[in-house]
């Protein structure tokens, strides 16, 4: 009985771990892709000679700083 409590227990460590990193990898896309977005309208709103700076470069920042969070957070857990 202990044995296959161990086995459970053994499969559920697994399965949350890559739940984890599956997690992870969409938050980090996620952010990317906000970061990427959020550049282009700010290209795109100072050339039209519209306020570039607030909001979209200052998401911009946000969204890179906490991807960057993220990525390093990630590679010391893997670690």
């Amino acid at each position: 009985m202990r044995r296959y409590e161990a086995e459970r227990e053994e499969r559920r460590r697994r399965t949350n771990a890559v739940s984890g990193r599956v997690a992870v990898a969409v938050a980090a896309l996620f952010l990317a892709f906000l970061t990427y977005d959020s550049v282009r309208t700010a290209v795109a709103a100072r050339s039209r000679g519209d306020d570039w700076v607030y909001p979209p470069a200052v998401v911009a920042g946000v969204c890179g700083v906490a991807l960057l969070t993220l990525v390093t957070w990630a590679w010391r857990r893997v670690k």
